[in-house]
């Protein structure tokens, strides 16, 4: 299964409750980015680099700013640049949930605020991502072995709510469960094979 783990737990629940009840126990957080476009010359100099992430101690209601037009090529004309702005998490769950006016004009203050950018933008873009990030909290591993230990003969976890958030550690689960998935098949076929034989 590789569905969230609270939806994971809405379709084991029937067949097995302890192991939905410990699904249900991992902690996810909405996130969300504002995107914004300017005129190259309405900025100024910018800092050097492709951005910056905030660390806690800064108090600032953003999460991280990337400069993208500098991070990847072509994703904005050469007289313009290309801002992306992370909100919510667990740092600021808040934030995510506001409006979009109330968000937009929060982020431009804050951007005003770390680059100096006052200009009007362009266009803006606001995506969000309603429970989307699973959060590894202190003992995940230790839980997701005695999750692993709830589960059924057959049937596997596997996503970024176990294991690893990133693209790579999702496909490594995957894989790891089509082979672990195929093995059930062969001993499946196996035992089949020598009832037959028996005749039982």
């Amino acid at each position: 299964m590789a569905t969230p783990a609270y939806a994971t737990a809405g379709l084991v629940a029937p067949f097995a409750p302890a192991l939905a009840e410990g699904l249900r126990q991992i902690r996810y957080v909405t996130t969300g980015t504002v995107s914004l476009a300017y005129r190259r010359d309405a900025l100024g100099q910018l800092p050097d680099g492709y951005g910056v992430v905030i660390p806690r101690s800064e108090r600032r209601r953003i999460n991280a700013i990337t400069v993208t037009s500098s991070k990847f090529a072509h994703r904005a004309p050469d007289d313009a640049v290309l801002l992306r702005v992370f909100v919510g998490g667990s740092r600021n769950p808040d934030v995510a949930e506001l409006g979009d006016a109330a968000l937009l004009a929060l982020v431009r203050a804050e951007v005003e605020s770390i680059l100096g950018i006052r200009a009007e933008p362009l266009w803006s873009r606001i995506y969000r991502w309603p429970r989307a990030n699973p959060q590894y909290d202190v003992g995940h591993l230790e839980r997701m072995d005695g999750l692993d230990a709830l589960c059924p003969p057959g049937l596997l976890l596997s996503g970024s709510a176990y294991r690893g958030v990133g693209i790579p550690d999702c496909v490594r689960q995957g894989q790891q469960a089509a082979t672990a998935a195929l093995g059930f098949v062969r001993q499946a076929r196996a035992a089949g094979a020598a009832t037959s034989i028996t005749g039982n």
